[in-house]
């Protein structure tokens, strides 16, 4: 099994490259809709460390003293395919009934219970107190109740040490999940007068489109990325991606060097299938792609920063540069030949970097 801790105690998040699961939780429905063949337990053991949640509430079938029976769910749908109406519904995981918003699919699918999610997260890093989860929330309704599951069900393995996230080492979250609530989720938490760090959720804010820079005392994860392609272009879909990747990481390597990349290797279509496409995208020259992909928002990085003479850090003792690195690389269908492959981009070298990159000649000044 892929440990990261073996990469160092001391290691910073914003400094480890790692697999991210693209729609977690979609482990069913259609060719055209399932992203995933593993549930949350063996996607990590396969090496995910950074899960990408989508929750709904859907109505399950029967009743509870006159309620309506729903549960929290994974969904994979287009915005325009789902309809939400506030009403009253009994959530059997949490043992209430109460006023929520029920979410109906006209295309896509369901997927995992969260609690069963959120169960099998505990038990991986039950199992293996040295690793550690993240669990980025996204996309989603109900965001109370999302929290009041994750408290209930990660109860000792979930991370209460807040602050940012970006700076925390390895030997700080060994052992623990981290839920990830991205605006929308933390506004809704504020509202409501719930502290999400005092509770264990933190927030999660891609600095791409936000206009207030990056923020050393934001609690939570800032990084820099976008998925998707257009499903109404079917054709040479790992082109595309490459194309629009490529320009995300260059972009986010003239940034700050503290925020996190997160690049997708992942494509998006209404019909087509997405496994089938899925395996395209791991042949071997697609795999070099990806890397070539992922060197760039280093590349561009390493360059800027010695362009205009920054200090990098450690250089004369050959460790890691630190500058922006794409650190969360999404895919679909994680297994452990997919997620190695990306494991193994942690360990290149610096000095091997910045000699590919033609970067000897620029005066680069000592930490």
């Amino acid at each position: 099994m892929i440990e990261y801790y073996d990469l160092g105690p001391d290691k910073k998040l914003n400094e480890i490259v790692m697999a991210g699961s693209h729609d977690a939780g979609i482990t069913g429905g259609g060719s055209n809709v399932q992203t995933q063949d593993r549930d949350i337990y063996e996607q990590a053991k396969a090496g995910v460390r950074i899960f990408d949640l989508r929750i709904a509430l859907a109505t399950t079938g029967g009743t509870h003293d006159g309620a309506k029976l729903a549960e929290l769910k994974a969904f994979h749908a287009d915005k325009k395919l789902v309809s939400n109406r506030t009403t009253t519904r009994h959530v059997g995981s949490l043992g209430t009934t109460q006023q929520v918003e029920r979410s109906k699919l006209r295309g896509g699918a369901f997927g995992m219970n969260l609690s069963n999610m959120l169960t099998q997260a505990k038990r991986f890093v039950d199992e293996n107190p040295n690793e550690f989860l993240l669990l980025k929330f996204d996309k989603s309704t109900n965001w109370l109740l999302i929290a009041e599951a994750c408290v209930n069900y990660l109860d000792s393995a979930l991370y209460t040490g807040g602050g940012n996230l970006n700076t925390k080492t390895l030997r700080d979250l060994r052992g623990k999940v981290v839920p990830l609530f991205v605006e929308s989720g933390m506004q809704a938490l504020r509202s409501a007068n719930v502290n999400g760090p005092g509770i264990g959720i933190l927030g999660i804010k891609n600095m791409k489109d936000d206009k207030g820079g990056y923020n050393d005392r934001y609690e939570g994860i800032q990084y820099y990325g976008k998925g998707g392609t257009s499903p109404f272009s079917p054709f040479k879909k790992t082109k595309q991606n490459v194309t629009k990747q490529s320009d995300l990481m260059k972009k986010g390597g003239q940034g700050n060097p503290a925020v996190m990349g997160m690049m997708y290797w992942t494509s998006t279509g209404l019909f087509e299938s997405i496994k089938d496409r899925n395996d395209g995208m791991w042949t071997q020259p697609n795999v070099d792609k990806l890397k070539r992909m992922w060197s760039q928002g280093l590349e561009q990085a390493i360059q800027d920063r010695a362009g205009k003479y920054a200090q990098i850090n450690g250089f004369g003792g050959g460790q890691r540069l630190k500058a922006f690195l794409p650190n969360f690389v999404m895919i679909d269908f994680a297994d452990p030949t997919k997620c190695g492959e990306i494991f193994e981009l942690n360990t290149t070298p610096v000095t091997v970097m910045v000699d590919a990159f033609g970067l000897g000649q620029h005066r680069i000044r000592q930490a």
